[in-house]
């Protein structure tokens, strides 16, 4: 349990925490089998035109995938008449599906978790921290199983079973943890059983392809729990508009957890975390939660190689939590301020 006198550590963590442990991990812009995209949708002239036009505002004809899905998703007015609506829900599914896979291939590539990652759980299950993360991936729930005794049971900050549940009575006793990694967006092993809909009751909601402890891996057949869930994970897609962060009650959960946590926070550290200007929900969780948190208890870890992105940088942080000082943003990178942490013992 926390000790009431310590003081409560909060971090914060988004795209760029994972691509510094693993550099093939995306971000919001990049290539996502994007001539793969091009193949599936020729022949639908509206899809295949929009996606050009996208791939034309890059050099490398990269994908800026947030631009993309909120234009298909949240749709035009016009659209309808001009019979492109089928075919924009069409490239829709497809992105969504493109994206998870980049994520998935980039972390199915990882044998062995990054010692830095390992270490950086460790020094959060040590301050008796909390994580809180808007990735889909699931490193540091790997990083933080393999460095403490967080478990994705309560680790999430709800009761997530097993998807081996969905084929057998499995028998586990878990006890909620102070150590809470809250998935402000949801979660690529976060799948719903078959049968239920939308929203997804919390009970719906499994752990399926979490890299478990040796000791936790079971012999039921992958193939066969899989037909027992719904094809897609829960994830709020990289979209403006996030309505699925009020319909979803895991989603609704979650967003409360955090701000309870934050809102008693000592000192809030932001990691590879760009604060976009667009993601309008998340300016507000962390406006009102902080509010009486000082500036110079807020630290902002990026990797910036210019002045100019440094400056902007911290605009968009200081426009929402004040005059965070210049010695309070470390622009070097995750990888290297992780490495700076105090040093913990591993376990024995």
């Amino acid at each position: 349990m926390t000790s009431p006198d310590r003081p409560h550590r909060v971090y914060v963590t988004g795209a760029g925490f994972t691509r510094a442990f693993v550099r093939s991990a995306p971000l919001l812009v990049g290539d996502f089998d994007n001539d793969r995209l091009v193949k599936t949708v020729r022949g639908l002239r509206a899809a295949s035109r929009l996606l050009e036009a996208e791939r034309n505002r890059h050099p490398d004809g990269f994908i800026d995938i947030e631009r993309l899905m909120t234009r298909l998703h949240e749709l035009m007015p016009y659209d309808d008449h001009r019979g492109s609506t089928h075919e924009f829900a069409f490239l829709l599914a497809e992105l969504k599906r493109a994206f998870l896979r980049t994520i998935q291939h980039a972390l199915d590539g990882v044998e062995v978790l990054p010692e830095s990652a390992v270490a950086f759980a460790r020094h959060c299950a040590d301050t008796s921290a909390t994580c809180i993360t808007f990735n889909y991936d699931d490193l540091l729930d790997a990083a933080l199983n393999a460095a403490s005794n967080w478990d994705p049971y309560w680790g999430y900050g709800f009761l997530c079973r097993s998807s081996a549940d969905t084929v057998a009575d499995i028998s586990y006793d878990p006890k909620p943890s102070d150590l809470l990694l809250l998935k402000l967006h949801g979660s690529v092993n976060w799948w719903p059983r078959l049968g239920y809909v939308k929203p997804f009751a919390l009970d719906a909601i499994v752990h399926h392809y979490f890299r478990q402890r040796s000791s936790w891996r079971n012999s039921y057949d992958r193939a066969l729990v899989a037909r027992h869930l719904e094809p897609e994970p829960v994830i709020v897609p990289p979209v403006l508009s996030k309505s699925d962060l009020v319909a979803q009650p895991v989603l609704r959960l979650v967003w409360s957890l955090a701000y309870e946590r934050l809102s008693k926070a000592d000192a809030v550290s932001f990691i590879g975390y760009s604060f976009p200007a667009t993601d309008t929900a998340a300016r507000v969780l962390f406006s009102e939660a902080l509010a009486d948190l000082p500036p110079d208890a807020v630290t902002v870890v990026g990797l910036e190689t210019d002045e100019a992105s440094g400056e902007a940088l911290k605009a968009r942080y200081r426009d929402v939590l004040g005059p965070i000082p210049d010695d309070c943003f470390f622009m070097d990178g995750a990888l290297d301020w992780v490495q700076r942490l105090p040093a913990s013992d591993p376990p024995s």
